[in-house]
């Protein structure tokens, strides 16, 4: 979905950076189908790609605040300090979220792929902890940069849920957690993955439990039965999910089908990007024909 996004996005002409967060085995290295590290890479038109790790981040971090090559390089070399820094509570996300801010620099949009729920609330919540903890000095400074940045208006957070029942749960749960501990950070969006689009009229499926109730059907029958039981259960599961998000959490829900079905599962995870980015800017341009007519 981060990948979907930075590409629909430079499709309008900006160039993005897309970031993930000190990930061990790189999600994005595989969307894109090339090798991607610390150091921004190109990866498509306008869309550039990385790995934030803690300890490169760390660098810049201490080249920003120090600004003495020699002390930086000292610093970084010392096993004690190594130590006091991987244990600290906050240091790793304040270093991190240093270098996602200072990216807004040089690119017109930086989508970053957080980690799960829990991880990436206690993320977004370390510039405030550090704002209370360091009452002056540079990393309270750099702290209420951060905090003004992540509730400014130019700042979103985009919520990727799947139509499950636990999925859902944690993303309403979610949603609650953000307003209590983040209330200044917009959430404007859930985007629902993999939906099921409802193909079947009510008769059909009073047929299709019909039929399953019966025993004496073929083998090719049971495989077909079985299979619009599992549709049937995919819609429902669907319509349950888009209906308590909606009601629940009321923002706008985007959903996505299963788009490898139509090809996808081919080209590996980089068509099936392709395929998402496809339809966010099949959606813009609907919302865009939309405001022209009202």
């Amino acid at each position: 979905m981060s990948a979907a996004l930075a590409l629909a996005s430079a499709k309008k002409g900006r160039r993005v950076l897309v970031a993930e967060v000190d990930s061990q085995r790189s999600a994005l290295s595989e969307t894109f189908d090339c090798e991607l590290g610390y150091t921004p890479t190109q990866v498509a038109e306008n869309v550039w790609a990385c790995n934030i790790t803690f300890k490169k981040a760390l660098v810049d971090w201490l080249d920003h605040t120090i600004r003495a090559a020699k002390i930086v390089g000292l610093i970084v070399k010392n096993p004690m300090v190594q130590v006091f820094l991987e244990v600290t509570p906050g240091a790793r996300e304040m270093v991190v979220l240093s270098r996602i801010c200072s990216y807004m620099d040089e690119f017109d949009q930086v989508v970053v792929d957080l980690p799960a729920s829990g991880h990436a609330v206690s993320l977004l919540r370390t510039p405030d902890t550090a704002q209370r903890l360091m009452r002056t000095g540079p990393i309270h400074e750099r702290a209420s940069e951060i905090q003004e940045i992540l509730q400014g208006p130019d700042t979103a957070l985009g919520i990727v849920a799947l139509p499950e029942e636990m999925v859902v749960n944690e993303t309403v749960e979610l949603f609650g957690k953000l307003k209590t501990a983040l209330p200044g950070l917009s959430v404007p969006l859930v985007f629902l993955n993999r939906c099921a689009a409802p193909t079947m009229t009510d008769d059909e499926h009073k047929l299709l439990a019909r039929l399953s109730a019966q025993t004496d059907v073929s083998d090719a029958a049971s495989e077909l039965l079985l299979a619009g039981r599992w549709d049937a259960e995919l819609e429902r599961a669907t319509a349950e999910s888009l209906g308590r998000l909606h009601s629940e959490i009321g923002v706008t829900v985007v959903p996505f089908p299963r788009l490898g079905i139509l090809g996808g599962f081919e080209g590996g995870a980089s068509k099936v990007t392709l395929q998402m980015a496809g339809a966010l800017n099949r959606r813009s341009l609907a919302e865009s024909k939309e405001g022209i007519r009202s």
